[in-house]
């Protein structure tokens, strides 16, 4: 509670950028023949164990955020008119109308409206308010049948996670719903085992209440309390779930949130570029491993390995000493893709320089300084954004899975600006999954298109091209 104490009354240090990660230097491009020759390393091995991980604990709550506000207050917007202008287009459009007992038509009532988003949002209607995302039907197919994103996840790993007929997928999932989504995921992977040709196994586990942290009001500095008197904790953020991963037994695993799902048509691509990273991963794997495997026979070149070290992972070697090149190459490793930056909001990639030590980090707008002029222009000049696309290798050179807490950087997690019953308080989320929670790992940045990132973060995002079949 004393660190806790710390980090809330002084916040977190921000990380201090170097520089941006630039095409051809610090992130890389393959053309054509080179993704090809990449995609075959990964694809020809089938002694790999592979597993999918997909965040998806968080409710599906701020995707309907205007339509609550729509619903509860009355405040319609352009968002809310254009909800009901594209109705139709959803695919959860069929059902919607078939539960509120309103007929379809080109516009609708007040009253008609009332009813539609009482039924789509209501625990008494279909209750999407307060499902979690990937239970929401994202995408509609000729022969009738939605899927939702749980089950989009599904159709995607065969398609790249899929090893000698076996894929595995594990979803992390609200705790309260944990017995319902088990059963429902469950009967999913069933299911789709006898029409894809694909055993699938299908894990899930919950963010770990030990990981929950305590919060202060920010007038008076004491512990927020619950109305019972008892103190608050609130989850940590997505940082948390590095718990979740860590209890992992795989060989290689594919990192993507839940939201990012397309229909059949556009997944090709998403599979090639999934298949490029995990190339690269194994690649630069099985060099460090000779790296670390000549250390143990005393054939262990230096200068070799202080070059591979600071070309593939932009880490400050020349200095160090032997044993020093052993620590920093026998670590995880990840591979991120990035795509070209659009406007959106999230983090990106960047070299960050710690004690006058440089390495590859994804860094949120949160953790700079926007106030120092100079690391305002470094992030306002970044080329890529964080689509949350990574391939990760968790295994040392003989074999042993990594203890991934040992990895992650207690110092940047974020303190955030929250309320309870009607109080600001600040509270604390952990270093983030793929920030604070893998930086101490090795890091490769990758190019990938942005045909690759599709998030649904609004429910109007469900009518954009990328998610109409």
């Amino acid at each position: 509670m004393i660190a806790y104490r710390q980090d809330l009354e002084q916040g977190f240090p921000y990380v201090n950028l170097h520089s941006n990660a630039t095409i051809g230097k610090e992130i890389r491009r393959y053309d054509p023949a080179q993704l090809n020759s990449k995609k075959t390393v990964y694809t020809k091995r089938d002694d790999l164990k592979v597993v999918k991980f997909v965040p998806a604990s968080g409710a599906a709550s701020r995707m309907f955020k205007d339509l609550f506000a729509a619903l509860n207050d009355g405040e319609s917007n352009e968002a809310v008119s254009t909800f009901f202008t594209e109705l139709h287009k959803f695919a959860f459009f069929d059902r919607l109308i078939s539960e509120s007992g309103v007929s379809k038509k080109e516009s609708y009532t007040d009253e008609e409206k009332v009813k539609i988003l009482e039924t789509l949002l209501l625990p008494e209607g279909m209750n999407y308010g307060d499902l979690p995302k990937g239970s929401i039907e994202f995408h509609s197919y000729e022969e009738g049948r939605n899927r939702s994103a749980f089950e989009e996840h599904f159709y995607e790993a065969k398609l790249y996670a899929e090893k000698d007929g076996k894929a595995q997928i594990h979803f992390t999932i609200p705790a309260d719903q944990k017995a319902e989504l088990d059963e429902c995921l469950v009967g999913l992977s069933q299911s789709l085992t006898k029409s894809l040709d694909v055993d699938f196994t299908v894990h899930t586990s919950v963010q770990k209440p030990q990981t929950d942290t305590p919060a202060i009001y920010i007038e008076s500095g004491d512990w927020a309390r619950m109305e019972d008197g008892s103190l608050l904790f609130r989850p940590a953020g997505h940082g948390a779930l590095l718990e979740n991963l860590n209890e992992i037994d795989a060989d290689l695993i594919f990192v993507k949130n839940i939201d990012n799902v397309v229909p059949d048509r556009s997944k090709a691509e998403t599979a090639t570029y999934k298949e490029l990273l995990a190339g690269v991963l194994i690649e630069i794997q099985d060099k460090t491993f000779k790296f670390l495997e000549d250390w143990e026979t005393g054939n262990f070149n230096s200068n070799e390995a202080k070059t591979f070290l600071e070309e593939t992972f932009s880490l400050n070697a020349e200095s160090l000493s032997n044993q020093e090149l052993v620590e920093l190459l026998n670590r995880p490793i990840r591979v991120c893709g990035m795509v070209k930056n659009q406007g959106e909001p999230g983090g990106g990639p960047f070299i960050v320089e710690e004690d006058g030590k440089t390495s590859l980090q994804i860094v949120e707008k949160a953790q700079i300084n926007l106030e120092n002029e100079a690391q305002k222009s470094i992030l306002e000049t970044a080329t890529h954004f964080n689509p949350v696309d990574l391939v990760l290798g968790v295994r040392d050179f003989k074999g042993n899975k990594f203890d991934l807490l040992e990895f992650r950087n207690p110092k940047t997690g974020m303190r955030v600006e929250k309320t309870l019953q009607g109080k600001p308080i600040y509270a604390l989320e952990l270093p983030g999954l793929w920030n604070g929670a893998m930086y101490f790992w090795n890091t490769v940045f990758v190019e990938v298109p942005i045909g690759t990132f599709n998030p649904v973060k609004t429910v109007l995002d469900l009518v954009r091209p990328a998610h109409l079949s």
